[in-house]
């Protein structure tokens, strides 16, 4: 990795900012009457407080930031622009609280409390905010609708953060500052007990793509559940803010999805963008947790969309796109606009970014004339260690952090995690009793989901996973399971916090990898149907076709290998992109049983374990002690089969001390020497997933960027997935058109 580079930010460096606290400020329309800024933040997944982070320069080479992001960062640096435009538009998309043990334990108060001090001017949610269930969803984020009690199980969590938590601090939460703090608990006809409300967001979310269904009564279903948009004026120019929700919440836990209907957005747009015309908008911005790939699509589909402001890939584009019909062009940072670039904008083409998590701030200086945009300036602002921390967010942040850090007498507050069907009393469901900070480990080499294929990260997890639940004994007693786990897999999330090689892991990283509450289950598959869904998240990450994509990175694999070819093999008589997959050194066969251990998302229907259908006697593992790791581990069966979830209600299904990944992956860590994750032993490059070519005999390796088409299927080399795709280009249903 090449070291850190001065980020010029128009007339100011980076490092200027974080040593005199000066402005933000943009070079090209600072003195512009007419010049909208936009803030942009996003996918920032509940974490409150600095990491490590591999960051990029301005060319796209990377470097490592031991400290990086974290709310209070984020406060400087969206104080600062706002010092140098007073009127800069705060907008927030995706994944708003889900993503840590603070986030998780708390149902996302711990986040709200913080982001409710930021003034965010327009939200749209992201997947995961649908991560607690509709009743925390619809009491947080909604306007008028339906505000349902909060389950039994629920309030658990709620009730650990309330309004009455809240420091008053000058200037942030004081009565001055304009700050308040909101739960909701006298709904009819059964309220949630005061205290055990979510802390709701005092902040506009929008979405287009949102509308209520069954169990809701019919009078409400159909109806939206958001606002599908936010009209703004700044300088006499009226601004519309159109949100687009993840449409791809029914393909996650099914308790995510309860009450709502997701659509992809692209139907309602063109009325909307009528009506907001007709409102008298001359700036239109659509802000879209459906990903950069769709998000590209759509800018380009629709000419009245001004600025595409994208979430939910983790990508950054440190130089924005510019599209129009087919064309990409993708502009240099701290260059002005290419003469392609300019004339596609004169012709209606749409300003698309990019933000990736806490690590990123965009700024994007719009010069607008005649309801026009003739010139914009964007910058993807480093949130690294060379920005300080806003002291009165540090001191809000702090205070959402002090249940989950040692007292002075060595103590955490108990967290507990009750998932469907837990109730009180009783200490039932996942608990948390150590201090975040604690170390449970260390590496030698960095631990990131860095990589679209293969990822050491991923290749560690799953190993974890298969190690912890092939020594339980228990396994090998279930008839046919005679030979232990044959194999494990890790789900191909995007979010979690990076470790630097040799550094110390410690349990809040645990939690950023696995920020939810899945339980270790177990269940045999046949080779045809592990195959099958394989291929199918495959299809999901590089279909041409970009609204077939769902979002995702691809898994890691324990005990197996694959060859794939991504270019291909679309274009032959194959069902899928896979070659070859072996398990256990051998070929797989596709009518044999295989014992496959992973993690099972609550009230789902017993048929999966980590995105494979089709499974059969599914069991789950559950801990003697579940305050305690390292205590026995037994087999057991599931506590419902069937009728998991009926209308509103969630029925349990994993046992109360479930085994949660975190506890394998602690116990995995204290059986390795020196409690050290290796690049000899987990290193991406040991080719557990191959890309080759499968048009010449013995299917020869390739690099990943030739076999999935970089640079042609990508408009920037430093994007983690190409948002094209991968295999011919007329799959992905374009059609070139000449300007």
């Amino acid at each position: 990795m090449k070291p850190k580079k001065p980020f010029l930010m128009g007339r100011k460096t980076l490092l200027s900012v974080a040593l005199t606290m000066t402005a933000i400020s943009s070079s090209a329309f600072a003195s512009d009457k007419e010049t909208i800024t936009l803030i942009q933040m996003g996918d920032l997944h509940g974490t409150l407080v600095p990491h490590a982070a591999i960051m990029k320069n301005p060319d796209g080479t990377e470097y490592e930031a031991a400290s990086a992001g974290g709310l209070a960062r984020l406060k400087t640096v969206i104080n600062s622009i706002r010092d140098d435009n007073p009127e800069a538009i705060l907008l927030s998309a995706g994944d708003l609280t889900h993503g840590s043990a603070e986030a998780m334990f708390t149902l996302g108060d711990a986040m709200m409390v913080p982001m409710n001090a930021f003034g965010i001017d327009v939200y749209t949610p992201g997947n995961w905010d649908f991560g607690y269930g509709g009743a925390v969803f619809r009491n947080r984020f909604t306007s008028f609708g339906p505000k349902p009690t909060i389950p039994g199980n629920l309030r658990t969590m709620t009730s650990y953060i309330s309004c009455d938590d809240v420091p008053v601090i000058p200037g942030l939460t004081d009565e001055a500052s304009g700050y308040t703090c909101d739960e909701i608990t006298a709904t009819a006809p059964y309220p949630t007990p005061p205290g055990m409300g979510v802390i709701k967001a005092t902040f506009p979310a929008v979405a287009a793509n949102l509308y209520n269904a069954a169990p809701l009564p019919p009078q409400a279903q159909g109806k939206p559940v958001l606002p599908p948009f936010k009209m703004l004026q700044r300088d006499g120019v009226q601004i519309a803010v159109i949100g687009i929700t993840a449409s791809i919440v029914p393909q996650q836990a099914d308790a995510f999805n309860i009450g709502f209907r997701f659509t992809q957005g692209v139907q309602e747009l063109p009325g909307l963008i009528e009506k907001v015309k007709n409102l008298g908008a001359e700036l239109i911005v659509v802000q879209s947790e459906l990903g950069l790939s769709q998000n590209i699509k759509i800018a380009q589909s629709f000419e009245d969309i001004d600025v595409m402001y994208s979430a939910h890939t983790h990508e950054v584009t440190l130089g924005a796109l510019v599209v129009r019909k087919d064309k990409v062009i993708r502009t240099t940072p701290g260059e002005r606009l290419s003469h392609k670039a300019r004339k596609l904008l004169r012709k209606g083409g749409a300003i698309v970014v990019e933000t990736n998590r806490d690590m990123y701030v965009g700024r994007l200086d719009l010069n607008v004339r005649g309801g026009r945009i003739v010139n914009f300036d964007w910058e993807a602002i480093a949130v690294d260690e060379s920005i300080p921390e806003d002291p009165a967010m540090l001191q809000l942040v702090a205070a959402m952090e002090e249940d989950f850090i040692a007292g002075e007498d060595g103590l955490v507050k108990r967290h507990t995690f009750r998932p469907g069907g837990f109730l009180p009393p009783g200490l039932n469901g996942l608990q948390l009793v150590d201090d975040l900070d604690t170390v449970v480990g260390y590496t030698d080499t960095l631990l990131l989901r860095h990589h679209v294929l293969e990822d050491t990260l991923n290749n560690f997890l799953a190993d974890a996973i298969l190690n912890v639940t092939d020594n339980v004994a228990d396994v090998r007693s279930v008839p046919g399971w005679e030979n232990g786990v044959d194999l494990s897999m890790a789900n191909g999330f995007r979010f979690g916090n990076a470790v630097l090689a040799n550094s110390a892991i410690t349990l809040r990283d645990l939690y950023t990898w696995f920020p939810i509450a899945p339980a270790v289950n177990i269940a045999d598959f046949s080779g045809a149907s592990i195959e099958g869904s394989l291929n199918t998240i495959l299809g999901a990450v590089f279909d041409r076709n970009v609204f077939m994509q769902r979002g995702g990175w691809y898994v890691g694999l324990a005990n197996m290998t694959q060859k794939l070819d991504l270019k291909n093999l679309p274009l032959t008589s194959s069902s899928g992109r896979i070659v070859e997959t072996t398990i256990g050194g051998q070929a797989i066969d596709p009518g044999k049983r295989y014992v496959f251990a992973s993690c099972y998302g609550h009230g789902n229907a017993l048929d999966e374990v980590c995105r494979t259908g089709g499974g059969a006697n599914h069991k789950f593992f559950q801990l003697a002690d579940p305050d305690d790791y390292s205590s026995e581990i037994t087999l057991t069966d599931p506590v419902n089969k069937v009728g998991i979830i009926t209308g509103p209600r969630v029925k349990q299904v994993a046992p109360d001390n479930y085994l949660h990944p975190v506890h394998a992956l602690r116990r995995y860590l204290d059986s390795l020497p020196d409690n050290t994750v290796t690049a000899a032993q987990f290193g991406a490059g040991q080719g557990r997933v191959v890309t080759v070519n499968s048009k010449i005999p013995g299917n020869p390796a390739q690099p990943e960027s030739v076999q999935i088409g970089q640079p042609n299927n990508t408009p920037d080399v430093t994007f983690v997935q190409p948002p094209f795709g991968a295999g011919p280009d007329f799959f992905s249903g374009s059609i070139d058109h000449d300007d």
